[in-house]
């Protein structure tokens, strides 16, 4: 006989907000079969929840009937050819539970969600689902993003599963970070950012290694773009290296010039353009590893072409409010003038 779901028995929550998100979706029967099975399961648990789904804009027709079926789901569309981790961001800035699952849908499916919520709940931490077992080579193919990884401050496994529950205060941490992008699917190495691992046993069908093979390119390009501060430090320290040699070296052909002689024909125009070669080089590169540095620590993230379209305008709010007969301040009646 199966066991009956945790929280089954359990009497709907009224002191959280529950949001979970998905960036990645394609309009279909499993899709939307997918989506009311989950939020049932959710308002089993939860009172007050929302679903928000972000989905090329030509998709938007396939989902207006399942976002008015199930109550409290939110649909975004944006650009064909947004990238995974952009939607990722743009998911996450637009939920307001306390509590936020950043998944995907065939993970979320097959893992108990609730669970998972409570469990991130409980750890207070950025909590990833982790199963134990998985394929040796798949791992082998995993070591080249790990160690890029480690040098940009990243936990990165792109083996690893997508869906992430996050409590809200970390969540605003992960926003903040320099790279949200990756911030929010593989959580940096900081203190401030604990994080744990709920552990399943569950296997996604369609997970191969070599699923995804533009995202794993993306996600590569974003490393090394993100490594851009440390490999222009390399190149500065380098050119200043070789700034000093050619200084150096014309130091030395000035002393043979003073000290020796006689000279072999054309040894001293041969060096000199060496010496000179070599403090251009050192100069112009090391000047250019500066600016570029600079402009990066000047320059501030523009969001401007990740805002979404929101479809459909839900106000969880205010339907707390009214669930729990809350009074807000700017609907409260005036008092009564004196004298």
């Amino acid at each position: 006989m199966r066991e009956p779901d945790a929280g089954t028995f359990r009497k709907p929550r009224e002191d959280v907000v529950v949001s979970v998100c998905f960036s990645e979706l394609a309009a279909g029967p499993a899709t939307f079969a997918a989506i009311r099975d989950l939020a049932v399961r959710l308002d089993g648990a939860y009172r007050f929840r929302e679903i928000i789904l972000v989905v090329d804009d030509t998709q938007r027709a396939g989902f207006l009937d399942l976002v008015r079926e199930v109550p409290n789901t939110r649909l975004f569309v944006v650009r064909r050819g947004t990238e995974y981790y952009d939607r990722r961001v743009i998911a996450a800035e637009e939920a307001i539970g306390d509590l936020v699952i950043l998944g995907n849908l065939e993970e979320i499916a097959a893992l108990d969600v609730l669970a998972f919520l409570d469990f991130a709940e409980a750890e207070n931490a950025v909590t990833m689902a982790f199963r134990p077992a998985r394929r040796p080579f798949k791992r082998l193919l995993a070591w080249p993003f790990i160690a890029l990884g480690k040098l940009a401050g990243f936990n990165v496994d792109p083996s690893e599963f997508q869906s992430i529950a996050v409590p809200r205060t970390l969540l605003n941490l992960l926003l903040a970070h320099d790279e949200p992008r990756l911030a929010l699917r593989f959580p940096p190495r900081d203190p401030r950012l604990p994080r744990e691992w709920f552990r399943t046993a569950v296997n996604v069908e369609g997970r191969t290694a070599f699923t995804g093979i533009g995202r794993r390119l993306a996600l590569l390009q974003t490393l090394l773009v993100y490594l851009t501060p440390t490999l222009l430090t390399l190149v500065a320290v380098s050119s200043g290296v070789l700034t000093l040699v050619g200084l150096a070296y014309a130091g030395w052909i000035v002393g043979a010039v003073l000290l020796v002689d006689s000279l072999a024909p054309g040894w001293l125009t041969t060096n000199a353009m060496l010496a000179v070669s070599a403090v251009f080089m050192g100069f112009s590169t090391l000047g250019l590893s500066l600016g570029l540095q600079h402009l990066l620590k000047q320059q501030r993230r523009l969001k401007a072409d990740l805002v979404p379209e929101e479809v459909n305008r839900i106000d969880l709010f205010q339907q707390v409010a009214f669930d729990l007969n809350v009074v807000l301040e700017s609907e409260a009646p005036a008092p009564p003038a004196e004298g």
